[in-house]
């Protein structure tokens, strides 16, 4: 008999569990102890001794180093108080696909590769997009091997913004000759901040007209080197397979290809996984019967899901209103923003992940979604992600507090190499959400922004407020794919934000952006201090347009065009910019935009000014005549940069990325308090 009411451990083994087993010990003995089968059988349990009134904690022990699920584990609010952790100190392995092997060495193509049968494949029962071989994510073909081809035309070529197009045509020889399954292909292309994805619905080699099975969700058209330029190469085709890590899935023969990476890999030793899930976990509550409360994941390691997404035409809080919509979009309007996680919480409380290592995902790594309070993400690596790695949105009625998503924290987590299959995805996006603390993360290796928050564009009544971004180290974005990013994405109405402590550096965008702080359309009461960001490829601050931010004592250092940036003039005050510390490289300090402004849309005095360059820095250029302003000239035309300096910075080694003040600098002079970088990133 046993005795379910005082337990506090379940211990669950796919390999050597059993149905029978009561799941309380880890090894099976005479009375019928033993571990349980699955997860949900363990889920199971632990619902019964809820509602016999068992409230205290337990928690679920995986025993295999190699766990795999066939649905998502949902687990929803009658089950509270949970842990699910490794049973030993090694992080067992959760994945959301299947393992493939049999792999013998074979020529496809007239390349010499590993070769795989796989019966589901050819019987059409099974399919994947994705593929990852020994831990990282192997790569389509490409067409061509680099860079991108312009069409010859599309379907609108002027409208606005938000006339997508569903065909274009081809330049003449631009397509391989005789595809081989055109119907496999891909159509990838960038334009703007976003980069988007569409099968073939069909092409016609006579007129060259590829029509797309999605429309492109903004206007592109064929004028080379613009930013809404259609740059698109071709995925998924036989004819490219040439190349190490390359894969094709050959589906009406079943057969699966792979290019190996290096000769260390044999068709004996490597791993191969392919996804069949796109969310591993879902922990989902209710809002009429209640939260789903205090579901910890701790010391796992999650892997293997799909990458396969398309966005309905129609989106509310960065979330699908009709996601069985038939009228769907190559691409989210940014930063990838609807996309479903590998870990998804909505209607949660206390919930936590922790000490977690998610790789080789397709999508979004976690997703907060509506009212979720009081979750913590932390010490956590998110690695080899197909978009973000982070979201957190919720409900913006104000009407509806329970379905709010605030309080959260976001804390010493490693997020790198995302954008492995959409480009715009984010390390970390707030939408929607407030009082959060985004710090000490490491994000890095990604093509579009590091931190994003906000989601309403202007002026509009937003409930996005006091969330505090700190301490996190953010480098090496954009590298020239996508335009339009920051380090720290800041966008609407949001009293009470604070960006603080974080260090960013090189960040390069396509055709314009590329800024480490962006406060982008409304942006509005929000404090930028103590941050140095350096290395960007337009400036080291813009602003497009907003209300009474406050930029103070920060560094802003060796930006490529110019060092700060203001691009909407306004008639009110829209920037107190104070004490800070500008160290150019033979560029100006402010950019185009700046000519006549009004005196109030800017605020800046107790500045340091330096260019390395020249002797005397010009702090403005007029793009037509070349006319520069010195700071004198500012002071007397726009009443602005009193009480600056320019001066040596005196650094100790910027040249080597150390921006200590030494203690002859003239900034100590001005008030410049000095920024402390040592608990810069995670807190090991």
């Amino acid at each position: 008999m046993y005795n379910f009411s005082n337990a506090s451990t379940f211990y669950v083994s796919q390999a050597a569990g059993n149905s029978r087993y009561s799941g309380l010990t880890p090894q099976p003995d005479q009375n019928g102890n033993g571990p349980l089968p699955s997860l949900e059988q363990a889920l199971r349990k632990i619902r019964e001794l809820r509602r016999g009134g068992m409230k205290q904690p337990v928690s679920i022990k995986i025993m295999d180093s190699v766990y795999t699920l066939k649905q998502t584990l949902v687990i929803d609010e009658t089950t509270d108080a949970v842990t699910i952790e490794s049973f030993g100190a090694s992080p067992a392995t959760i994945s959301g696909g299947r393992r493939i092997t049999g792999f013998t060495r074979s020529v496809f193509r007239g390349t010499d590769c590993f070769a795989a049968f796989i019966p589901e494949v050819k019987s059409g029962e099974w399919a994947f997009t994705d593929l990852y071989v020994d831990g990282i994510r192997a790569d389509l073909t490409r067409y061509p091997e680099t860079g991108f081809m312009v069409p010859e035309g599309v379907e609108n070529p002027h409208g606005d913004l938000w006339d997508g197009s569903k065909w274009f045509i081809a330049r003449e020889g631009d397509f391989p000759a005789d595809i081989y399954r055109p119907e496999d292909m891909l159509v990838s292309f960038t334009h703007y901040w976003i980069d988007e994805h569409t099968p073939v619905e069909s092409y016609d080699p006579e007129t060259r007209k590829v029509t797309c099975r999605y429309r492109s969700r903004f206007e592109v058209n064929a004028v080379a080197g613009t930013k809404s330029c259609m740059e698109y190469y071709l995925e998924n085709l036989a004819e490219a397979f040439k190349r190490p890590n390359q894969w094709y899935l050959d589906r009406p023969n079943g057969m699966l290809y792979y290019i190996p990476r290096d000769e260390a890999q044999t068709p004996e030793s490597i791993e191969v996984w392919a996804p069949v899930l796109t969310t591993l976990i879902s922990v989902q509550g209710d809002p009429e019967k209640g939260k789903a409360q205090r579901i910890r994941l701790k010391n796992l390691h999650f892997i293997c899901s799909r990458g396969d997404y398309c966005s309905p035409a129609q989106l509310d809080a960065g979330e699908s209103t009709d996601p069985n919509s038939e009228d769907m979009r190559a691409s989210d309007p940014q930063s990838v923003c609807a996309a479903p996680g590998m870990l998804e919480f909505c209607e949660a409380h206390g919930c936590t992940v922790e000490d977690c290592t998610l790789s080789c995902f397709g999508l979004t790594g976690i997703v907060l979604r509506r009212g979720c309070q009081s979750c913590r993400m932390t010490g956590n690596q998110l690695l080899q992600g197909g978009a973000c790695g982070i979201r957190m949105t919720g409900g913006k009625d104000p009407g509806q507090p329970q379905r709010h998503t605030w309080g959260n924290l976001i804390s010493d987590n490693t997020i790198l190499h995302m954008g492995r299959r959409y480009l715009a995805g984010c390390g970390i996006l707030l939408m929607d959400t407030y009082e959060n603390e985004v710090s000490h993360n490491e994000i890095a290796d990604l093509y579009y922004t590091g931190i994003s928050v906000g989601w309403i564009w202007g002026y509009a009544d937003s409930i996005t407020r006091d969330n505090r971004i700190e301490k996190n180290h953010i480098h090496h974005l954009g590298q020239g794919v996508l335009s339009d990013m920051g380090g720290i994405y800041l966008l609407g109405l949001q009293p009470g934000t604070i960006v603080s402590g974080n260090v960013i550096h090189d960040i390069k965008a396509r055709f314009y952006g590329g800024w480490a702080l962006y406060t982008d359309e409304g942006s509005s009461y929000i404090t930028l201090e103590n941050n140095i960001c350096y290395r960007t490829s337009e400036t080291g601050y813009h602003q497009h347009y907003g209300c009474m931010n406050t930029v103070r004592n920060n560094i802003f250092a060796f930006s490529d065009e110019y060092m700060l940036r203001l691009s909407k003039p306004e008639l009110h005050l829209g920037l107190i910019f104070d004490r800070n510390i500008i160290l150019a490289d033979n560029v100006p300090i402010y950019g185009p935009d700046f000519d006549g402004y009004p005196t109030r849309c800017c605020a800046a005095h107790n500045n340091l000014i330096f260019d390395r360059s020249h002797a005397e820095p010009v702090l403005f250029r007029h793009r037509d005549s070349g006319r520069t302003l010195s700071l004198e000239d500012m002071r007397s035309l726009y009443g602005m940069e009193d009480g600056s300096v320019i001066a040596d910075t005196c650094f100790a080694d910027a040249d080597h990325d150390d921006f200590t003040l030494l203690s002859e600098s003239p900034a100590l002079k001005l008030g410049f308090c000095p920024i402390d970088t040592r608990d810069v990133g995670p807190r090991r």
